[in-house]
């Protein structure tokens, strides 16, 4: 399953290292946030990516699950 995240909040260079499976889109959207992508094994580890963007002290915005 593929999923898109969208951030309040622009991660930088530094934090993206904490999301190895994600890659983050360069489409402009009109925000400042960010906007990453991937593929989501299972339930557990969409939690995890989850856990990780609260423990960062970023702020989730929206998430969708996106066509395979």
């Amino acid at each position: 399953m593929r999923y898109e995240f969208i951030l309040v909040e622009h991660i930088p260079d530094v934090a993206r290292a904490a999301f190895p499976e994600l890659e983050e889109s360069t489409v402009a959207t009109g925000t400042t946030g960010s906007v990453m992508y991937g593929d989501v094994v299972d339930a557990p580890h969409l939690h995890g990516i989850l856990d990780r963007f609260q423990d960062l002290g970023f702020t989730l915005l929206e998430l969708r699950r996106l066509p395979d």
